[in-house]
């Protein structure tokens, strides 16, 4: 038997041990198993942790500045301007930036409300995310085929710039220009404003391609050899209600449907610089708020009545230059012009003739007195003209821009008013513009400059009926009466020599003068 105090050593050593064994144990089972509160925070933790974003890969690596995206690296960013520009970056891609890029850009900060990216060698382009772009312009590129809702998300775009591309008329179809549409909601790309479409492979339009553009104003076709404006394309363009500016021009188009514009009553500015016209398009007709137009580069040879341009109230400017043929602007040509201000007719190398009355029209009130246009600005430099008449415009005086440097101007009495009158409005107005106002006839006045003849306050003189213009008639008469004076005392000198001898000083001997040298008178006394 163990002593009493060795026995209650040993209970007290058990007793240790097992209170530590229990403390080990403890320890283990709280490693193993967890409180449900533990564990649900751990397992909300788990679900709620980020996932890496789709556009993470485009943000650069490393960066400790504030984030940037790739795209700014390749590209250049302006948050000053809000601008991300890629001009002549080539992608050496077939396809735009991805979805996933763009929203890197967002990430940084730029929100872009502009985006060009001319000349980078795009061929397709994918759909845009959503962005607060205004302007996007993809011009010049190799781009033949856009992808259908690819502005779908560009809900404040207002300029779009698609041209100089390789669009045909089966890859530019209405869906790309598709709005948000569900069965109880349809919003249009409701801001786009200016579509630019020139210089690509169209010839003809979708009839509905514009159905989702209901703010469209600006369309610009140039450059599009359509050759002739079809039922399709007409369609198309006459369909745009809110149209304003259309640009037609080197589109190699030879007529103008009649119809075109008689639903875009709102149109202001027509370009058909560059076609085929032989005359004025009768559809001008129907453009009754054009207050803009250019018919330049068009081969019509002359505008005269029956071929005049049709009463246009609000046109203010009109340009016909560099027309190869034109030669006649005859009588009543531009008298339905009633709000003309500002008229181009220059680098017409044919252009002879402008009437006295291609302008003027019986007033309303009165059919007896006749009005003419309110021009302000007139360029007629480089035609072929000879003669300007006084009552082609009657308000002379109140211009602000007279132009007519460049023409082979006949000075004769018939342009005397132009020397006199209007080369000092045009020396008062614009005297920059006074150089090459020269003579071309008559020959003995070539190359005489009009300025001068104004400066040495000079009457021209009258083309007789030979065609010659007499101004050197004063020289000419002092001549002829000088010699009439000396030709006088001269013939009688002669005619006295001839019948008198002069009062004997020449005369000739003959027989009587021979009896007389010997006959002797003799005295009274003698004779008795």
């Amino acid at each position: 038997m163990l002593p009493v105090r060795k026995k209650q050593c040993v209970f007290m050593a058990v007793l240790l041990l097992a209170v530590c064994c229990g403390i080990v144990l403890a320890g283990d089972e709280n490693d193993n198993k967890q409180s449900p509160t533990t564990l649900a925070t751990e397992t909300t933790n788990t679900t709620s942790s980020p996932t890496t974003p789709a556009w993470m890969p485009y943000m650069v690596a490393g960066d400790t500045s504030a984030n940037t995206s790739i795209l700014c690296k390749t590209c250049t960013c302006s948050k000053d301007t809000a601008t991300f520009d890629c001009t002549e970056v080539k992608l050496n891609s077939t396809t735009s930036f991805s979805s996933e890029a763009w929203q890197s850009l967002n990430a940084t900060g730029l929100m872009a409300k502009t985006i060009i990216m001319k000349s980078t060698g795009l061929q397709r382009v994918i759909r845009f995310p959503a962005m607060n772009v205004t302007l996007l312009d993809l011009s010049f590129n190799d781009i033949d085929t856009i992808e259908s809702k690819c502005f779908i998300d560009l809900a404040q775009l207002e300029v779009l710039d698609l041209s100089h591309n390789r669009l045909r008329t089966d890859t530019l179809t209405p869906d790309i220009f598709d709005g948000h549409y569900s069965p109880e909601f349809f919003d249009p790309l409701v801001k786009l404003r200016e579509l630019r479409l020139g210089s690509n492979q169209l010839h003809s339009l979708n009839p509905d391609l514009f159905e989702h553009l209901p703010a469209l104003e600006v369309l610009s076709l140039e450059l599009n050899t359509f050759k002739v404006i079809d039922s399709q394309a007409e369609t198309a363009i006459s369909g745009i209600a809110a149209l304003v500016s259309l640009d037609l021009s080197y589109m190699e188009l030879e007529d103008i449907p009649t119809y075109l514009f008689h639903t875009p009553r709102g149109l202001r500015y027509l370009n058909l610089t560059g076609n085929l016209l032989k005359e004025v398009p009768t559809a001008l007709r129907r453009a009754e708020g054009l207050t803009w137009l250019s018919l330049d580069e068009n081969p019509i040879m002359s505008i005269a009545m029956g071929n005049e341009f049709p009463v246009m109230k609000n046109l203010t400017y009109l340009s016909m230059s560099y027309m190869p043929v034109l030669s006649v602007i005859g009588r009543g040509a531009m008298r339905g012009l009633v709000s003309l201000q500002e008229l181009h007719l220059t680098n017409n190398p044919h252009l002879s003739i402008l009437h006295q009355d291609a302008f003027a029209r019986n007033d309303n009130d009165n059919p007896e007195r006749l009005d003419w246009p309110p021009v302000r600005r007139l360029f007629l430099h480089n035609n072929a003209l000879k003669y300007l008449d006084a009552q082609l415009l009657v308000q002379w005086d109140s211009m602000e821009v007279i132009d007519i440097r460049v023409n082979p101007w006949a000075c004769d009495c018939t342009n005397r008013w132009v020397v006199s009158t209007l080369l000092p409005i045009i020396e008062r107005t614009t005297p920059a513009i006074l150089n090459n106002i020269v003579c071309d006839s008559p020959p003995q006045m070539l190359g005489v400059s009009m300025v001068d003849l104004e400066h040495q306050h000079t009457k021209l003189r009258c083309i007789d009926t030979a065609g010659n213009n007499p101004s050197n008639d004063g020289a000419l008469l002092m001549g002829l009466l000088i010699g009439v004076l000396v030709a006088i005392p001269l013939t009688a000198a002669i005619w006295c020599i001839y019948k008198r001898g002069c009062f004997g000083l020449f005369a000739r001997p003959g027989p009587a003068n021979y009896s007389r040298a010997f006959y002797s008178r003799t005295t009274l006394n003698e004779e008795f």
